[in-house]
């Protein structure tokens, strides 16, 4: 079939046995090692295969399965132009916060893409995991994850040769490696902005976002979005992070964006008094860290306001983080 005549770059050697990858591709092995805004369309697997002494490679994989909606019909154009822009837009990304495609199986019934597994799955797993599921993650982690996602945006907004933006910027889609360095993964719907920064993007088909993390302008200004969308659900990410709810949580206060925005100022009032109890309780050493905290929490207030052109580029937002890592000063309260 041939239809990519040239390998996607990577730093591991390509080593991988196809054969052994695609028999591992069995119902208790498919995964959701991380969300898809298009239901249904693909399938992810995870290949565990046998480690070679000395070629760097991992023993675990995500497979992610391109084929058509009925497996019975070969790979046609529909299904070979997905799985083209997906390589096509990663190929041209290299960053060590992006995932990125090891190899490519072609076959008649479908076609393979090969990705690195991240062994400590997702960010949203270890966030929103069962109290007694195992430890909880520290500030200098979170932190940690907070600065490589916005180093992984900054490189797709102002890295690439056009700008990159992703659409699906959520904790399940943010993975953790064995040192729980961030990468971003899921770039199913990603955009390549041909026209540039700030510039709308055309949008055809693109369903509806995660609810919760989805920038207000998807339902009322379609044809305007622009990569501030990454900058609102980063935002959300940041406002997670910090208080360990869930961006769209059920009873009164609703989607955490609107909670916080409707509430920072309170929180912030009085040396921090109110601020204390938003913080997840489960972050260990907390006295430590508030002020902090606190200046995250607020960053991520002024991500998600409503209007984008108010919203920081991601270069800012990470200049902020940076700033304020190790600083007991309340300064990065301040929109700067």
């Amino acid at each position: 079939m041939q239809f990519w005549r040239s390998r996607p770059a990577t730093k591991l050697p390509i080593m991988l046995n196809h054969q052994d990858i695609v028999d591992s591709l069995t119902e208790n092995n498919k995964t959701h090692a991380w969300g898809s805004r298009r239901i249904g369309k693909d399938e992810l697997y995870v290949a565990r295969i046998p480690s070679t002494a000395g070629t760097g490679l991992p023993t675990a994989l995500v497979v992610k399965k391109f084929q058509n909606a009925n497996p019975a019909l070969l790979v046609d154009d529909n299904v070979k132009n997905r799985c083209r822009s997906e390589m096509i837009l990663l190929a041209s990304i290299c960053h060590d916060n992006i995932n990125r495609i090891l190899d490519v199986i072609e076959r008649e019934e479908a076609i393979m893409l090969i990705y690195k597994y991240e062994v400590n799955g997702s960010l949203d797993y270890w966030l929103h995991q069962p109290k007694d599921a195992g430890r909880p993650l520290s500030w200098p982690e979170r932190r940690a994850i907070a600065i490589g996602v916005a180093k992984g945006l900054c490189h797709l907004h102002h890295g690439c040769n056009k700008p990159v933006v992703h659409h699906n910027i959520n904790s399940s889609n943010i993975l953790l490696d064995q040192n729980f360095k961030a990468v971003i993964a899921s770039f199913d719907d990603a955009q390549m902005n041909m026209a540039g920064l700030d510039q709308p993007l055309p949008i055809t088909d693109l369903p509806p976002g995660n609810f919760g993390y989805a920038a207000p302008e998807y339902g009322v200004a379609a044809s305007e979005l622009t990569e501030k969308v990454d900058i609102y659900s980063f935002g959300v990410l940041l406002l997670e992070l910090v208080t360990g709810r869930v961006a769209n949580g059920a009873g009164v206060d609703g989607l955490l964006a609107i909670w916080a925005r409707d509430n920072c100022n309170e929180l912030m009032a009085n040396h921090l008094k109110m601020f204390k109890i938003a913080v997840d309780k489960g972050i260990p050493d907390q006295a430590r860290y508030m002020e902090e905290m606190a200046t995250v929490f607020k960053l991520g207030v002024d991500c998600t306001v409503g209007d984008p052109k108010q919203r920081p580029y991601i270069q800012m937002a990470l200049k902020r983080l940076r700033h304020n890592r190790g600083r007991g000063s309340f300064c990065g309260l301040l929109i700067l």
